[in-house]
């Protein structure tokens, strides 16, 4: 998969702050997950980032999101 543009970069990494930040409401959560899921080629995303021990950087995610592929069959 081909890495993200600056603009989509930025937009996950703000999403994902955001995301962490622990101060969105549940419909808020919603649209960002949303978003996310549309900009991550990397369907667990969220598995590394809430519950990653230890913890990623939002760029490491967004890094390691963007080194997913599908098992193609």
């Amino acid at each position: 998969m081909a890495q993200p543009t600056p603009e989509i970069r930025d937009e996950a990494m703000a999403l994902i702050e955001r995301l962490r930040s622990g101060l969105l409401d549940d419909s808020e959560i919603s649209e960002v997950v949303v978003r996310l899921h549309k900009l991550l080629p990397d369907p667990h995303f969220m598995g590394y980032t809430i519950d990653h021990v230890p913890d990623l950087s939002d760029a490491e995610i967004i890094d390691r999101a963007f080194l997913y592929r599908p098992i193609i069959l």
